[in-house]
């Protein structure tokens, strides 16, 4: 009995020292109260309609949204509106995040699995606060594992940041991208078929003014040179589609993005019921930046008024291709001579 009390003492003394060992070794002081099946984040889903802050936090990323007036707004960017979609996605997607199956609880192996300190630039920190600022949910989202079985099972890998325990879950909450790739990028959307007239002023001179009298007829360069040859229809045409689905790179409040006193190129779009769109654009770091403002006659009066509402106190970074028709100069339109 004394041998059979003994050993049975030295196999719990080895376990407890077992144990002692991995929480010296994960830097874990407690066990996780997590288990399989369980959400990830179980005070998130009951407090959806209640929130108020989310915040993404990877390497130098910081990217904080507020509820205000009840949208979605990017802190950073002077709370510009954040693409609500795709928040309301990402909010949805961890409310139903469950867990499935634990993985490792060591340290060192957390960067393979992309859990470690979101500081390094791989791992994904989100926080979610409620209206008195409460955290009701925190988590470190990691490595994404697709489904190859076709069980509509994509995983993803996370890790709760006071706990060790790493665990696949069920989910894939989708926090990629940079802080630009959370704005919503629409700017106007002023199809080609409206416009009446274009007068486009380049920085570099030359005032070029381009009307039709119809919708359904062509363009045409006023006050063209008598014996000038154009070019094809299409590209006289090819400005006015500059306002169509015109999208955003990136976005700055006004005051931080002034509009320079020299090297601005001027255009404005009016349309056949009376709106009329004035731009200022000009380069800034390599970039394309564009001014707006709108006014209106008639019934285009109250689009005006919305508009401006949307875009006075911003300035935008547009792409390249949607800047160059704006920057168009009468040269551009006219067939060069033979042999030249």
């Amino acid at each position: 009995m004394q041998r059979r009390s003994f050993l049975a003492l030295v196999v719990a003394t080895v376990i407890l020292v077992a144990g002692a060992i991995a929480a010296v070794e994960t830097g874990d002081r407690h066990v996780s109260v997590a288990s399989a099946g369980e959400r990830a984040l179980p005070k998130l889903a009951p407090k959806l309609g209640d929130l108020a802050w989310l915040r993404l936090t990877r390497g130098t990323m910081n990217a904080n949204f507020s509820l205000v007036g009840g949208h979605w707004v990017v802190v950073e960017k002077g709370n510009y509106p954040a693409a609500e979609a795709k928040v309301r996605q990402l909010l949805l997607a961890l409310s139903d995040l469950t867990m499935m199956e634990p993985k490792t609880r060591l340290p060192e192996l957390y960067p393979r699995l992309e859990v470690d300190d979101p500081s390094k630039g791989k791992a994904t920190q989100v926080t979610i606060q409620d209206r008195t600022g409460q955290v009701v949910g925190e988590v470190i989202v990691g490595k994404r594992r697709a489904d190859r079985l076709g069980t509509d099972k994509d995983g993803v890998y996370i890790r709760r940041p006071d706990e060790a325990q790493v665990w696949l879950a069920r989910g894939s909450p989708d926090v990629s991208g940079d802080l630009a790739s959370w704005l919503d990028r629409h700017i106007v959307d002023i199809p080609a078929a409206r416009i009446r007239s274009m007068v486009l002023n380049p920085a570099n001179g030359g005032v070029l003014v381009v009307s039709r009298a119809k919708a359904d007829a062509k363009f045409a360069v006023d006050n063209a040179p008598g014996d000038a040859k154009f070019k094809a229809d299409t590209a006289i045409a090819e400005p006015a589609g500059a306002l169509a689905g015109l999208d955003l790179i990136d976005v700055k409040p006004a005051a931080d993005q002034p509009v320079p006193d020299t090297g601005v190129t001027t255009a404005a779009y009016t349309t056949f019921d009376g709106l009329t769109v004035r731009l200022r654009l000009w380069e800034a770091g390599g970039s394309d930046w564009l001014a707006i403002e709108a006014s209106g006659t008639g019934a285009a009066a109250a689009e005006a008024k919305k508009l401006n509402e949307t875009v006075q106190r911003w300035r935008y970074e547009i792409p390249s291709y949607k800047a160059k028709p704006l920057r168009t100069r009468l040269a551009d339109l006219i067939e060069p001579p033979k042999g030249s």
